[in-house]
């Protein structure tokens, strides 16, 4: 036996030829919102213009308002959650109405849940929320202050899936695209509360069993993925620095009575694969003992890292020239209609940056870009270091057409200009972070993807996200050892038109 295993992520690998068949169960598709009956409401401000910063100023850190740190309110609660994952229109009408969120999802099925434990804020009572992101409110599920009272903490926010919303369609497979669709509602959360001027820590590391209790869920049906803390500003300087690799979230040791459980229940047919299940309980388990988050490059890595070039930060009037970051968030969509056209250095520089994750919950993640040629950009395969500002050509030539073929031969792939690709050296991940690190692997591949959204959406391009593909071409194509898998893939460049 190897000294790693992602048996269900190999498991779940589609091979051409062998995508099986079957159909969706109309009958048994699952419920678009989670819906509590009889619990007291707080409505939220529809107001979610939130500071006028143009969007890159808070990508990189440059607004300043890191140094301001802000205090957490209702009114700026009501914000957080709205741009976080609050709906950002609508297409159709009644039950052919299709309502566009703040973050992407794999087949528009959005199995993320949003929940918020307050503590001290002077316009709202303490204790434990759900944001019923439908009618834009907070639906109260336990009162007082539940978060430990030795941290300086206002506010947690849970990010949960329900494992049906996205198994409906794509059965066992669907663990994968949970975590990546966390991924992204983990990121855009840290920059909406960064345009606040809130620090946020990410923790991915807890006890599933309490936690889930706490949000009072059936975790046959839902569970939690992700935690972030918020600490209220006179405290701020002196919490802890934000952590590289996964930070641990611990609850007090009170005893909590489920909420309503059978509100986890989307469908009255929503019998959850067992692999995911399994899948799920075997990434509970940490790291060893004394094991730190590293990165091991391989001598094929250490050659291409020799012949590595620089390429320049933004300067400050492409990052100020930017849409502001609300609106950025707001526009943000998926599309598919690419043109084969070039973009400048000032463009691709900008966007390749923003490829830079705070904290890293998986440190040895890494990325490759296919592209075709751009200014000063011949088209070929890179990787590319954000951490270093620095990119090595893996191999030279157009691949892709060649990506395209590898995902499921969408053709519309091929015109995008750049197919980013978020690898995964298992052995790495395994020995640093333990079999949780699978999950912090796929939630900063959907952090990275989110980034790729947002990067393209300020840019004046399009992007869109793609998590089905045939898993060894892919592979072969990025000419990747067996012990190496992308994980995802986001597709970003000019687009015919954009949605406004």
């Amino acid at each position: 036996m190897r000294d790693w295993d992602v048996g269900y992520h190999r498991q779940t690998a589609y091979g051409r030829g062998a995508l099986g068949g079957g159909y969706l169960d109309w009958s048994a598709r699952p419920a678009v919102y989670k819906n509590y009956h009889g619990l007291s409401t707080v409505a939220l401000a529809e107001d979610i213009r939130g500071v006028h910063r143009p969007f890159f100023e808070v990508l990189f850190g440059t607004s300043g308002l890191e140094a301001r740190p802000q205090e957490l309110n209702a009114e700026k609660l009501g914000r957080i959650l709205g741009l976080t994952y609050g709906i950002t229109a609508q297409s159709g009408q009644g039950r052919d109405a299709f309502f566009y969120r703040s973050v992407p999802s794999a087949g528009a099925l959005y199995p993320c849940e949003l929940y918020a434990a307050v503590q001290g804020l002077p316009d709202l009572e303490d204790g434990l929320y759900h944001y019923d992101l439908a009618r834009n409110r907070l639906v109260r599920l336990r009162p007082g202050r539940l978060l430990r009272s030795e941290k300086p903490w206002a506010a947690a926010f849970f990010v949960t899936a329900i494992f049906f919303r996205s198994s409906w369609k794509y059965r066992d497979r669907a663990y994968r695209y949970c975590l990546l669709d966390a991924g992204h509602l983990v990121e855009n959360a840290l920059l909406v509360l960064q345009s606040e001027g809130l620090t946020a820590q990410v923790l991915s590391r807890f006890d599933d069993e309490a936690v889930n209790a706490f949000l009072g869920l059936d975790s046959e049906r839902e569970v939690c993925l992700a935690v972030l803390t918020v600490p209220h500003a006179e405290t701020e300087n002196e919490s802890e620095a934000l952590p590289q690799g996964p930070g641990f979230f611990e609850l007090g040791e009170a005893r909590h009575e489920p909420v309503q459980p059978e509100a986890c229940r989307m469908s009255p047919s929503d019998k959850v694969p067992r692999e995911i299940l399994n899948a799920h309980r075997c990434t509970a388990v940490g790291a060893p003992a004394g094991a730190s988050p590293r990165s091991r490059a391989t001598e094929a890595l250490r050659s291409h890292l020799e012949a590595r070039r620089s390429v320049p930060k933004p300067g400050a009037e492409a990052v100020s020239r930017s849409l502001a970051f609300a609106e950025t968030v707001w526009r943000r969509r998926s599309y598919r209609n690419y043109v084969s056209q070039s973009v400048s250095c000032s463009v691709w520089h900008t966007l390749w940056h923003s490829l830079s994750l705070r904290p890293v919950l998986c440190p040895p993640m890494e990325v490759l870009v296919a592209c075709g040629d751009a200014e000063e950009l011949p088209a070929g395969i890179y990787r590319w270091d954000a951490a270093a500002g620095a990119m090595s050509l893996v191999k030279a030539g157009d691949f892709r057409s060649a990506s395209a073929h590898a995902c499921l031969d969408q053709d519309w792939l091929r015109h995008a200009l750049f197919h980013f690709a978020f690898e995964v050296p298992w052995p790495d991940v395994w020995e640093s972070l333990g079999p949780r690190g699978y999950r912090e692997a796929m939630l900063d591949a959907g952090r990275l993807g989110q980034r790729v959204y947002l990067a393209s959406t300020a840019l004046g391009l399009g992007a869109c996200g793609i998590g089905a593909f045939y898993d060894d071409e892919v592979r072969r194509l990025f000419h990747l050892d067996d012990d190496r898998d992308v994980v995802y893939i986001t597709a970003s460049g000019p687009v015919k038109k954009l949605w406004k």
